[in-house]
């Protein structure tokens, strides 16, 4: 109800001085309403008594409608047109009950009140015609009554010109205090407007400040989600291709950009390649593989080259531009450079419709976006080279473990154990259990149809290197769920305790392959004899490769002649040189590689072109021994009973092996040279002292006769002297050597 009223008391306008009025004029008829409410009731009270007649009953209540209508006008903005309605009628009121019940104080006041409102309401020039015509009237009422012109009451003459000068003074005072109040007023309110126009230019500086702001806020808030987004795709994207195509769509699009691509380096720095474009422009570019060179005349070359942002507010004034056919659209366009700290990796380029498109703000917020958007890039990349080093981590991880287990099974030592129900081990038979098979080719579980009978493969990084079979009478109880899982579990178990039991057995076979190497260094260190050498050497690769035949055999390159010094197990012809021929070892020699053949060995010789072969070997590794850009000849481990005993281990140990054995026959030859230097020096020395002592020629021949034919373990020894004319004196002294001291012949 409250509310109610204050919207009907509420001015509407937005001028204060009307809205001023308007409160007034309708506080005004709202107690005019009131008056002509009580007074229509105490009238209608009197005249149903039949102390009155009906039309003073009826006359207070008639003038509701004309309050109503002032109401309505004034609340159309129609003030002073409304608040002549309730002063004509006040007025009127006045002068008819001075007419009819004669004059007084009250009517004195009532015409006052008149002049005030129509002042107040209206305007000054108002008051005053309502004063002139309040004077006119309470003086018309006053002689009316004074000649008796109308049945009233009589009151002296004195009393009424008292009243009407006082009227007339009052009404005069009045309006020239409201005419000073109003001129104070409308400064009041000038000056009221001159603020509330300062207030409305500061207040609109205010909001276009907080617009500024706030479109300052939206960009950053723009710039945050878009480079969150980007984050987002960063973290869920593994391809950088598809990252650069997903983080310019939504470039585009949280920005309104007419395009967007993106440019990365190759590998020369010389070009930048179009890897992601937005539109059917963009498909267009990246079929034709579109790349811009580094300082070309394009906005893109030109920051490959200076690594700083540029900007192209009208691409048609920009001498850098380059007008792409495919986007005639273009008004405006800017790049930042992709930077990860001092590494550049491409270029973002957008392009709008709009010229002058481009601020400091749209180039940091790009900038900030650009350098979120490199980082993400370079971390795809980094992931995606760690996704492929792990890859080939993990694949030579597996292939070295299929390896070691196919060097284990390839050695015999994997068993096939059988078990009966109570845990004993029972010979193997030939009865074929499919499901093994089935197994290992699809590397899960495999039970039969009749649940009596299953096969888990035990893996190890994906590769099955045994597997665990079970089967139960016809008669039994067929697997259960959990008892399946049960030896899935131990399966899994006991494949980490073979994959363990492996790696110690290879860590072992790593150590004995250096105490290996180590003896044999030591060996060769030592300045052996050769065919000792050689037998340490034999010895020491049966403790790593277990008993084998091995031969050494030496290759002469002058004359194209191997010899077999050394070959475990045949001693026929060990130091017999013979032409290089066709089989194995020729071609080790010739190819300087070492040759594996682990099975089949007849074909593969074939295929190889070796005719000359013993059939009864099943495994052949040969290794050069090479000295520098030198083959000193080949040492061959071979196994007539195992395929598959040797391996690619056991190559890079013989090759290993092979360079020490190298280094001791040169170091073995070297001594024998230096002994027979010394050898020689010391038998000349010795001749030539001996013939320095002799006294004679005679005595000098036979002493150089004598020591020669000791030196050269010669039977007869001669020496001639020539006699200067062409002759030859002969045995002029001639030794027989058959004796100890030596006899004239």
């Amino acid at each position: 109800m409250r509310e109610r009223w204050r919207n009907f008391l509420r001015p509407t306008s937005e001028d204060p001085q009307i809205a001023r009025q308007q409160i007034l004029l309708n506080w005004i008829l709202v107690g005019l309403a009131l008056i002509s409410i009580l007074t229509g009731v105490v009238t209608l009270t009197l005249f149903l008594v039949g102390q009155i007649g009906p039309v003073a009953a009826i006359a207070s209540f008639g003038l509701l409608p004309f309050y109503l209508l002032s109401y309505l006008l004034g609340r159309r903005g129609s003030v002073r047109l409304a608040g002549y309605i309730p002063t004509i009628l006040v007025f009127a009121l006045l002068s008819a009950s001075m007419l009819l019940m004669g004059i007084g104080h009250i009517s004195t006041v009532g015409l006052a009140l008149v002049v005030i409102t129509a002042s107040i309401m209206i305007n000054t020039g108002a008051g005053i015609f309502f004063a002139v015509l309040s004077v006119a009237a309470y003086g018309f009422a006053g002689w009316a009554l004074t000649t008796g012109l109308v049945p009233a009451p009589f009151m002296p003459q004195s009393i009424i010109a008292f009243d009407a000068v006082s009227l007339g003074v009052f009404l005069t005072l009045f309006l020239l205090m409201n005419g000073l109040s109003n001129r104070e007023m409308v400064r009041a309110l000038e000056r009221e407007q001159r603020v509330s126009g300062q207030l409305q230019n500061q207040s609109r500086e205010l909001e276009d400040l907080v617009a500024s702001r706030t479109r300052g806020l939206e960009r950053r808030a723009t710039q945050l989600q878009t480079a969150s987004e980007i984050a987002k795709l960063a973290s869920e994207a593994g391809d950088a291709r598809a990252l650069m195509s997903q983080a310019i769509e939504l470039i585009r699009a949280r920005f309104g950009f007419y395009h967007a691509s993106i440019f990365m380096l190759d590998e020369s720095g010389n070009w930048a390649q179009l890897e992601a474009s937005t539109g059917d422009a963009g498909s267009k570019m990246l079929a034709r593989k579109h790349r811009l060179a580094t300082g070309s005349a394009s906005i893109v070359g030109w920051v490959m080259a200076n690594r700083m942002p540029r900007i192209a507010l009208d691409v048609d004034q920009d001498p850098f531009h380059f007008k792409n056919p495919l986007l005639p659209d273009t008004k405006a366009e800017m790049a930042v450079p992709l930077m990860v700290g001092k590494r550049l990796l491409g270029i973002l380029d957008v392009q709008s419709t709009e010229p002058h498109a481009f601020g400091e703000d749209d180039v940091r917020t790009l900038e900030a976006i650009a350098s979120e958007l490199a980082v993400a890039i370079d971390s795809a990349r980094v992931q995606r080279e760690m996704q492929h080093q792990l890859e080939r981590i993990e694949s030579a991880y597996r292939q070295q473990v299929q390896q070691g287990w196919q060097r284990v099974s390839s050695s015999g030592r994997l068993p096939i154990i059988h078990l009966d129900q109570h845990g004993e081990m029972v010979p193997s038979t030939e009865e074929d259990f499919p499901l093994i098979n089935d197994a290992v080719l699809q590397g899960s579980p495999v039970i039969s149809s009749d649940q009596r009978e299953l096969a888990i493969p035990i893996q190890v990084r994906g590769q099955v290197i045994a597997t665990l079979a079970a089967r139960r009478q016809r008669l039994a109880e067929p697997w259960t769920e959990d008892e399946i899982a049960l030896i899935e579990a131990i399966a899994a178990q006991s494949a980490l305790a073979l994959e363990n039991a492996r790696q110690r057995s290879e860590e072992q076979r790593r150590v004995t392959e250096l105490e290996v190497i180590n003896r044999i260094s030591q060996a060769v260190s030592q300045m052996l004899r050769l065919d000792t050498l050689y037998r340490i050497v034999h010895r020491q690769l049966n403790q790593v490769l277990g008993d084998t035949d091995m031969s050494i055999v030496l290759y002469d390159a002058v004359h194209e002649q191997v010899t077999t010094p050394y070959a475990s197990g045949d001693t026929s012809g060990a130091d017999q040189a013979l032409p290089l021929s066709d089989d194995l070892a020729a071609l080790v020699l010739r190819s300087r590689q070492p040759l594996l053949l682990a099975e089949n060995l007849v074909q593969q010789a074939e295929l190889l072109g070796v005719q000359e072969l013993e059939i009864n070997v099943k495994s052949w590794l040969g290794v050069p021994m090479l000295l520098g850009d030198q083959v000193l000849g080949v040492i061959i481990v071979q196994d007539a009973q195992v395929e598959k005993r040797f391996t690619e281990d056991d190559a890079a140990l013989l090759s290993t092996i092979a360079s020490q054995i190298a280094a001791g026959i040169q170091n073995t030859q070297l001594l024998d040279q230096v002994q027979r230097t010394a050898r020689r020096e010391r038998l000349i020395h010795e001749i030539t002292s001996k013939v320095r002592r002799s006294p004679d020629i005679r005595s000098i021949l036979e002493t150089t006769t004598r020591e020669l034919g000791r030196a050269l373990n010669a039977v007869r020894s001669t020496v001639e002297l020539d006699a200067g004319n062409g002759e030859q004196e002969r045995n002029p002294a001639a030794l027989d050597q058959a004796g100890d001291g030596g006899e004239r012949a």
